[in-house]
C-alpha cells in the first residue's frame, strides 16, 4: 500500500476541483511524482481535461483498498 494515500487522495480531489488546465497539469505531475514507479502514468504532450479526469479515476482505483463481500 502506498504510504501517503490520504495525501494523494486529497491531491486528486484538489485536481478535480481545479478549473485551470495549467494548474491541473501541475497537480497531476506532483501526484505522479509521489506514486511508486509501477503505478506512475506516462504524461503525453497533448493533454485534455477529459484525459486528466480519466487518469485521476485510474489513480483513485489504484489507491483504494480492495472491497470484498459486495453481495
Amino acid at each position: 500500500m502506498i504510504q501517503n494515500t490520504k495525501y494523494l487522495i486529497n491531491l486528486v480531489d484538489k485536481c478535480r476541483e481545479e478549473r485551470d488546465i495549467g494548474q491541473r497539469i501541475a497537480i497531476l505531475e506532483s501526484i505522479n511524482c509521489l506514486l511508486p514507479v509501477e503505478t506512475k502514468t506516462r504524461i503525453p504532450s497533448f493533454i485534455t481535461n477529459s484525459w486528466i479526469d480519466n487518469i485521476l479515476s485510474n489513480i483513485e482505483v489504484r489507491l483504494s483498498p480492495p472491497i470484498y463481500n459486495l453481495l
